[in-house]
């Protein structure tokens, strides 16, 4: 919503040129106060302009920025940007003392306060959701724990067959129970137990390792199923021409749906560089890359379909973004 002011907007007949003087770059001071009378300047500056061979008109001379959105009604505070992360003003003032990088500077700074208009606030959040962090919590469903679905699964699984274990068994049980310990507190025990070993995923699992061998396994799939349908799928030779000519196999498709599932921030990067490579070799769009993978896990997958959307919906690219 910006509008461009130009010269001819400001010279409205009040301005004296005869107030104004001609400064010489040898004598500026940067660090001087600007001229109080800058009108009249201005007025001057378009004097010696106009007689000039060729002079652009003043019409045409842009010389301010009026932005609605930075105007003080339309800024907002810290407590407001706080709430719109997600995050305690406290938390945001710490990032901001800390000079962390990913909190925006303010556009304006009005009463010793600082104050940003609502579009970067915006910006700054899109970029959170989109953060190593903020797809770990798009992807927690609501977990008491804040883990992933796969993680949750593992806790889970684990519960059930500690708990059988500890206490279903009787010739286990009788070796460590005490007699005041009941059903309920051994579950107490083993869900400590189960939540160990779901938070320890990472240290499990290689991730790093796992990434770039789930990344060579979709393009391998990816490139086989461009070679059978050979000049079908594409009109140039260049590439395919509809996001359904790249395949998975539902092997692929399944290890890649895990994949998310367990380390949905790991993944996020995994597909990135599958959408790059993609673009790369067979100049495939970003977003016909990205349908033909959430097609495959719709077939093959495990993620719900809620979850699927969540996932994909921050994997989609921006704007006016090839």
């Amino acid at each position: 919503m910006a509008v461009t002011v130009t010269a001819a907007d400001l010279l409205d007949g009040r301005a004296d040129p005869a107030r104004a003087y001609v400064g010489k770059v040898a004598a500026f001071d940067p660090d001087a106060a600007q001229p109080g009378n800058w009108p009249d300047h201005l007025a001057l500056w378009a004097e010696h302009h106009q007689a000039q061979d060729g002079a652009r008109p003043l019409e045409r001379c842009v010389v301010d920025l009026s932005s609605p959105e930075l105007t003080g009604a339309q800024l907002i505070g810290a407590p407001e940007l706080a709430e719109l992360g997600g995050i305690t003003a406290s938390t945001l003032r710490s990032y901001i003392s800390r000079r962390n990088s990913e909190v925006p500077l303010p556009q304006a700074v009005v009463g010793g306060r600082d104050q940003w208009a609502r579009a970067v606030a915006d910006d700054w959040v899109e970029s959170r959701q989109r953060s190593y962090q903020g797809v770990k919590t798009a992807m927690s469903g609501g977990d008491p724990d804040s883990l992933s679905p796969g993680a949750v699964e593992v806790r889970d699984r684990f519960a059930v067959d500690f708990h059988h274990t500890l206490f279903d068994r009787t010739d286990v049980r009788k070796r460590w129970v005490l007699r005041q310990r009941n059903k309920e507190s051994v579950a107490e025990v083993v869900d400590a137990l189960a939540w160990s070993v779901a938070v320890s995923l990472d240290e499990i699992v290689p991730t790093e390792h796992l990434g770039r061998t789930v990344r060579a396994s979709v393009l391998f799939d990816f490139t086989e199923s461009l070679e059978m349908l050979g000049d079908d799928a594409n009109e140039d030779g260049d590439g395919p021409t509809h996001w359904w000519h790249l395949n998975l196999t539902p092997s692929v498709a399944k290890t890649l749906d895990w994949y998310i599932r367990c380390f949905p921030a790991e993944a996020y990067a995994t597909i990135g560089e599958i959408q790059r490579q993609a673009h790369k070799t067979w100049k495939a769009p970003v977003a016909d890359t990205l349908s033909a993978l959430r097609s495959a896990l719709s077939l093959d997958g495990e993620l719900t379909e809620q979850q699927r959307e969540t996932y994909f919906a921050l994997l989609e690219p921006h704007e006016n973004t090839d």
